[in-house]
């Protein structure tokens, strides 16, 4: 099973909307994963166990150097965002 984790500034509002939606979109699509959030701070010794990293544009600069592939969203709420990014990466 794929894991991902999302992740935003403080590990709430945001990266909660998000999961939400990514849980959302691969239940449509009949892909079982395990999604988690947590804030930026946490989420490099979070992201070492995880396949796919999502986040905000803004806060990916922050998480570059990481091994784990960090997708994009611009819009939390776009199902064909989150289709094309997320899905596409797993």
């Amino acid at each position: 099973m794929k894991k991902i984790l999302v992740v935003c500034s403080n590990g709430l509002g945001s990266s909660l909307m998000l999961k939400s939606n990514i849980q959302k979109v691969l239940g449509e699509k009949g892909i079982q994963a395990k999604v988690d959030h947590c804030d930026l701070g946490s989420a490099r010794a979070a992201a070492s166990d995880v396949d796919l990293v999502v986040t905000s544009a803004m806060l990916a600069q922050e998480l570059e150097d990481l091994q784990t592939p960090v997708v994009t969203i611009l819009n939390f709420i776009s199902v064909q965002e989150i289709e094309e990014k997320v899905v596409g990466q797993l």
